[in-house]
């Protein structure tokens, strides 16, 4: 597991994403948001982004879902 740190609304998160090499798939999660996900290997580009930035969108302003979104998806593609 890997735990990311952010910054919104001038707080710091952590965000924690789990791999799963063999079954090829992350959960992504935002405790302090009360926000997670889950996608696989399969999921990726602008479909995987439209995912996560819909997600975001309960918790977040759409600017800053757009952002978070950006950042997770360059996170786990890294790993």
């Amino acid at each position: 597991m890997k735990i990311r740190k952010t910054m919104f609304n001038d707080k710091e998160m952590n965000l924690f994403i789990y791999e799963n090499k063999k079954d090829e798939y992350f959960v992504v999660a935002i405790p302090v948001i009360e926000w997670s996900t889950t996608y696989t290997y399969d999921d990726f580009g602008e479909k995987l982004l439209e995912k996560l930035i819909d997600s975001l969108k309960v918790k977040l302003t759409d600017e800053d879902a757009i952002a978070l979104a950006h950042r997770i998806n360059q996170w786990t593609r890294e790993m």
